[in-house]
Formats: structure tokens, sequence, C-alpha cells
């Protein structure tokens, strides 16, 4: 059992998830309604809208996969030996975290997920 790891899926997992949701409740939804999209080269302002969406909701899948692989490596059920992938997942998360640091000034609050993913995955390959 590697806490660590179990603490990085966690972290990831939450992040996916309120990445979803509050993404969409608090700016998919009220853009929608109230930006007039453009026809781009994708289509009419629907394919607009679709691709946003997609986007948005495609880094919400991305952690949540994350999650599941960090995870597994805490439950014990994948890895072992060369923790290089994982210190380079590490250096993601810690990316991450300081550009939405840096990015939002300190207003939004991933930046501390995102440096608390990256320190706990770290330390899980100790």
């Amino acid at each position: 059992m590697n806490e660590p790891f179990l603490v990085t899926g966690a972290l990831a997992a939450f992040g996916g998830l309120a990445h979803a949701y509050l993404g969409e409740r608090m700016i998919l939804i009220p853009l929608m309604e109230r930006a007039h999209l453009p026809a781009t080269r994708i289509g009419p302002p629907a394919a607009t809208a679709m691709m946003l969406r997609f986007t948005w909701h495609f880094f919400s899948v991305v952690m949540l996969s994350l999650a599941v692989v960090f995870l597994a490596l805490g439950a014990g059920v994948i890895g072992g030996g060369d923790w290089t992938v994982v210190r380079v997942l590490a250096g993601y998360f810690a990316v991450f975290g300081v550009l939405v640091l840096v990015l939002s000034r300190g207003r939004h609050f991933a930046w501390l997920l995102g440096l608390a993913a990256a320190v706990a995955a770290w330390l899980g390959t100790l």
C-alpha cells in the first residue's frame, strides 16, 4: 500500500470531478446562454459550443484517468520498480500548479491541488 499515491489519486479524482461539475455550472452553461458564439471552421455556433464543451471535459477525463492510475499504484495493483514515469507525472502536476498560481494570481484554488498532487506523487516514489 502506497499512501502518497492514494492521496495523489484522491486529489486527481476530486480535481477532475470538480472541474467537470463546477465548470459546467459556473462557466459553460452561462457562457452558452449569454455569449454569441461565432461560426467557426468546425461549423455553426452549436458546433463551436460542442467543441468548447468537449475540450473542457476532456481535461476532466484526463484527471480522472490519472486518478485511476494513481489509485491502482497506491493499492499495489500495478507498478513497482522504475518510477520515472510517475516522476514525470509529478512534474506535470507541479507545472499545472505553478501555472494556475501565476495565471490566476492565486485566486483559483487549483494551484494548491496541483502542487499537493505533485508532492504526494513524488513522495510515493521514494
